[in-house]
């Protein structure tokens, strides 16, 4: 299966699959390499999680109409894939937006930096939303003349579902989800020259029912570059890749 070569509809059901975790695990295993390598394609995976909970929940209240909703997120699908490709030529014919620069000591992508610049190295924390942006910022900047002595990593991607497992916004009688999706989780930071794993977390639980926290010693070890942090969910049948984001390690 050459997923590089896949039309946009073929994507679309690939994304569907996955996400339905109909995939074989050498195909879950492929799809999450071509993932890896595609922000785009990462966005789109959690786009189709997002649109799949509201349709179970908006169906089951009655609000909407089966075979009506899955054509209108056909068509949904659809015109953003188009869009992203049209991002795409426009970024290779070297047309640019302009961005707000704001300081990467100061503030990430989805996240902020709790420490301010000092001559002496101490922890940087960094907390992070669920889907990071098409912009071209790195969701994380670091400075390799004043690295900090740790690198905290606090990504709000834990799901809640119900005690069944089901993904709702409400259970029966009224509850609100409580349990995590997964049991354990953890943290991959995968250089994006040549797709090098350099550094893995210990599984951990979420901490209070949905918080991780992964921390990295030392990260003036790493290389100037860019690099994947890869956030997946384990449980004892099954694992999938729940987060994906951008660091950005700079020599000053």
């Amino acid at each position: 299966m050459k997923l590089d070569r896949q039309s946009l509809e073929e994507q679309t059901r690939l994304v569907s699959r996955y996400v339905a975790g109909d995939l074989s695990r050498s195909e879950r295993a492929e799809f999450e390499t071509w993932m890896v390598a595609s922000p785009e394609l990462a966005a789109e995976v959690e786009m189709e999680r997002r649109l799949r909970r509201g349709i179970a929940s908006a169906s089951r209240r009655g609000w909407l109409k089966r075979g009506a909703t899955l054509n209108a997120v056909r068509e949904r699908r659809w015109r953003i894939a188009v869009a992203a490709s049209l991002v795409l030529s426009l970024t290779t014919l070297g047309i640019s937006l302009v961005l707000p620069d704001n300081p990467p000591e100061q503030t990430a992508l989805n996240g902020t930096s709790r420490t301010t610049r000092s001559p002496v190295a101490v922890p940087r924390i960094f907390r992070l939303g669920s889907v990071r942006g098409f912009g071209s910022s790195p969701d994380v900047a670091l400075a390799l003349n004043n690295p900090p002595s740790d690198l905290v990593i606090e990504p709000d991607v834990v799901v809640m579902t119900c005690e069944d497992g089901s993904v709702e916004l409400e259970c029966a009688g009224g509850a609100t989800p409580q349990t995590p999706q997964y049991a354990e989780y953890e943290m991959d930071v995968v250089s994006r020259r040549g797709s090098t794993l350099v550094w893995r977390s210990a599984r951990q639980q979420p901490a209070a029912g949905n918080g991780l926290s992964f921390t990295m010693h030392d990260p003036a070890t790493l290389r100037p570059g860019d690099y994947d942090m890869i956030v997946r969910g384990h449980s004892p049948d099954h694992e999938e890749v729940v987060a994906r984001f951008w660091l950005q390690v700079a020599a000053q």
